[in-house]
């Protein structure tokens, strides 16, 4: 990949907004952890519906976003509001904990849904990304603030390049063909960049996602002891967060360790298939970085966002020679900008390559695209 020009580089002293809002209905308590350079004034902190809480880090910053869930900390918030903590375990929070405290000095306790960002790199890119890898508790999005940014060459970048979303949760899911998200102030757009947005799945669809042995809190068994197959007649509960297979059963084939630990050798299990599905833009498993890394000139800060209602984002599909020449360039052209903004250059790169197809069906698929753009 070509070297990103140096202007992009970001000083390692260099102060960069660090945003977290939740739209969640209940209270949460945000979450970070940092990997290397130079951390937020603070790693654990509570937010109530509709809260942002601005940071800031430093130039240099590598780390990871997540929200906990269902917590209850005593008043200094160095434990849980009970001795035992939830379960007896100690945990202050239903998902999401770090050792029962407010301040986390750690990850937090699968499965939950992370915010992963790499701001400096040797070639002068930010690095960012949603993961699974852990399992999901909530919905999540990330929106760039390159338009607060001081370098014209960031505030021109389309926020439907770089503003992500995955929305796991059937109560916070839009109707398919709701245009909810694609203008919407939550994810950073407006009309005239709208977000490329997944249509596949229904919301029953999104109901059932999860495997049925990696819920975390799965509905009790019928009468009889015995699981139906399928189990889709099952009513699963609305707040229903979903281990990896790698987070609940630690085996080197779902983890991509031992002799797994290889793209060839590692392939995504029945859950990072079933994640995919429903958050495109997510990381999945170890080696799904070539459908899940974001890429961007370094210099700009970031939003994360909980329990975001709409759709969940298919931008790494519908804009990969986009996203390519912005990383490769460090800049956007003026074909980029023009791309961002068709709305039926989205609707065909949606419907995936034509031509891996065999001739007859690309033909056919090719009419019916065109019939249904025009009616």
């Amino acid at each position: 990949m070509k070297r990103a020009p140096l202007s992009y580089v970001l000083r390692r002293d260099e102060n960069v907004p660090l945003v977290v809002t939740s739209l969640c209905a209940e209270t949460i308590y945000p979450a970070i952890f940092t990997q290397a350079g130079t951390p937020p004034s603070t790693s654990g902190f509570e937010l109530q519906t509709g809260q942002t809480k601005n940071l800031t880090v430093g130039g240099d910053w590598q780390g990871r976003v997540w929200g906990r869930t269902n917590c209850s900390f005593n008043a200094d918030g160095t434990g849980p509001s009970n001795s035992g903590g939830l379960n007896g375990g100690g945990a202050a929070c239903g998902t999401g904990d770090c050792g029962g405290i407010v301040e986390c000095t750690g990850t937090g306790q699968t499965p939950v849904s992370l915010a992963e960002f790499t701001l400096a790199t040797s070639s002068g890119q930010t690095f960012y990304d949603l993961s699974l890898v852990d399992g999901y508790n909530i919905p999540i999005g990330i929106v760039s603030l390159y338009h607060e940014a001081n370098n014209p060459s960031l505030q021109e970048i389309p926020p439907n390049l770089t503003n992500l979303i995955c929305i796991g949760s059937a109560s916070l899911l839009a109707a398919q063909g709701s245009t909810s998200d694609a203008s919407g102030t939550s994810s950073g757009t407006n009309s005239s960049f709208p977000i490329p947005l997944d249509e596949s799945q229904s919301i029953s669809d999104v109901q059932s996602w999860c495997p049925w042995d990696l819920q975390l809190d799965p509905p009790s068994k019928p009468g009889d002891g015995v699981y139906p197959y399928p189990d889709d007649n099952i009513q699963r509960p609305i707040f229903d967060p979903c281990y990896s297979a790698c987070a609940k059963y630690n085996q080197p084939q779902d983890c991509c360790t031992e002799s797994y630990h290889s793209p060839n050798a590692c392939k995504p299990s029945l859950y990072s298939q079933s994640a995919k599905k429903i958050c495109p833009d997510a990381y999945t498993y170890a080696f799904d970085d070539q459908t899940s890394t974001f890429i961007m000139p370094s210099g700009g800060g970031f939003e994360v966002v909980f329990c975001q209602t709409g759709r969940s984002s298919n931008i790494l599909k519908v804009y990969s020679k986009q996203l390519d020449q912005l990383a490769s360039s460090g800049h956007v052209s003026a074909q980029v900008l023009a791309d961002t903004q068709n709305v039926t250059l989205q609707r065909i790169n949606s419907m995936g390559n034509f031509s891996s197809m065999p001739m007859a069906l690309s033909t056919m698929m090719a009419v019916m695209l065109a019939v249904w753009l025009w009616a």
